[in-house]
């Protein structure tokens, strides 16, 4: 009987200590799951959050090398309360936004944008053992431009006798706009590295079928078939290994001496700078056209005939042989310079007759159909310098990425 009595209270104070080991042990595999869930949320958050940073890196990296600019931009792409890349799904994040010059390419002032968020993601389970929220941090460091890629480059100049006039239509012997033009270029080819990048020229009017391609032209050289809209072939002399442009090349001398007159015709220029890339571009390298004007096409050479688009609709015409261009995996970048000048008159594309295109259209509205995007149109509504502009193009033919 004792011993049936010991058995007994052995029995229960096993069970009793089995049942507060199973509390032990499910309390331990309930906090686990807790922490689990709870960090797969902050995980999820993390991912989520790293994509707006990358995001935002990027859209501020389009904008350097401004940097207040730049900085503006990636606030406005970030996960922050009020900006693009916001997410309902997702607690309000934080955001700090740098600007740095780094050593890797041309840094005028600065080429890189760093971008850190971080963001409190409330715990479900987690707070029962006193952890209320985890933290998530995400950074994001794009470049632009970076480390210098092949590209063949041919640029087109607009250098009209309205570039050595003022906005008004008035004679400006210092031709202001075309030096402001011709700044800007030289900007341009200062980030380019010559032994990677080659950069051509063309020119509207054409230059002259023999002696200086510097001098003035108009109706002469348009109408005759061996006039040269390509005045510098692609190359890679118009700078030394340490960015230094070469004065004495072809390119730079050129674009240094180039004189303005004559009208407007978009189409052949844009076609002559496309022949070039397809005929000598390198098959490893990007093919960029970077098309300046600061008026609407108002001429077309006279051998297509007086009943043909690029005479009576030059404009038109000049987006389709943008097309034909952008067709054959040309990127092209246009620029409207000033297009309002004498009170709209010089944004009004006209027939070589004087008429109005039929049906109508704009000199803005053609080089914004002519470039391959809205993000490679510029616009430079009134006079002044243009190196802010050349530099922003530089920075998106070389390409902003992420690099960290």
């Amino acid at each position: 009987m004792d011993e049936t009595r010991r058995v007994v209270r052995w029995s229960g104070r096993e069970n009793g200590q089995a049942l507060v080991l199973c509390i032990i042990v499910l309390t331990v595999l309930l906090g686990c799951a807790a922490l689990v869930i709870d960090l797969a949320e902050a995980y999820m958050t993390k991912r989520t959050l790293q994509s707006s940073t990358d995001a935002a890196a990027l859209a501020g990296a389009r904008e350097l090398p401004d940097s207040a600019t730049a900085i503006s931009v990636a606030g406005d792409y970030s996960g922050r309360p009020g900006a693009k890349n916001e997410s309902a799904n997702l607690p309000a994040a934080t955001a700090a936004v740098t600007t740095e010059c780094r050593s890797f390419a041309p840094c005028k002032p600065v080429n890189t944008i760093v971008v850190e968020q971080s963001a409190s993601v409330p715990t479900l389970f987690a707070h029962i053992f006193g952890i209320d929220s985890i933290n998530v941090h995400t950074r994001a460091v794009a470049c632009a431009p970076c480390e210098p890629k092949k590209v063949d480059v041919m640029m087109v100049l607009d250098r009209t006798g309205s570039m050595c006039q003022d906005h008004w239509g008035n004679a400006d012997p210092a031709c202001t706009d075309l030096n402001n033009a011709r700044s800007g270029m030289l900007t341009f080819l200062s980030f380019m590295d010559p032994t990677l990048d080659r950069v051509g020229l063309v020119v509207l009017p054409p230059a002259p079928r023999s002696g200086s391609t510097c001098v003035a032209t108009d109706q002469t050289a348009y109408d005759d078939r061996s006039a040269r809209w390509l005045v510098t072939p692609l190359s890679s002399d118009y700078a030394s290994k340490t960015g230094s442009l070469n004065n004495g090349s072809s390119l730079v001398s050129t674009i240094n001496c180039i004189q303005g007159g004559g009208r407007t015709s978009y189409a052949t220029a844009i076609e002559q700078a496309s022949a070039q890339l397809q005929g000598s571009g390198r098959s490893d390298a990007d093919h960029v056209i970077v098309f300046f004007s600061d008026g609407a096409a108002n001429y077309g050479p006279s051998y297509y005939g007086n009943s043909s688009s690029y005479r009576v609709r030059p404009c038109h015409q000049g987006v389709s042989s943008a097309g034909a261009a952008k067709g054959a995996g040309i990127e092209i970048y246009s620029i409207g310079y000033d297009l309002d000048a004498v009170n709209g008159g010089a944004n009004r594309c006209q027939s070589y007759t004087g008429s109005s295109e039929s049906p109508s259209i704009t000199a803005y509205e053609a080089l914004q159909d002519m470039a391959s995007g809205p993000d490679f149109f510029y616009n430079k509504p009134n006079a002044g310098q243009l190196n802010t502009i050349y530099t922003n193009v530089a920075v998106k033919v070389l390409g902003p990425r992420l690099i960290e």
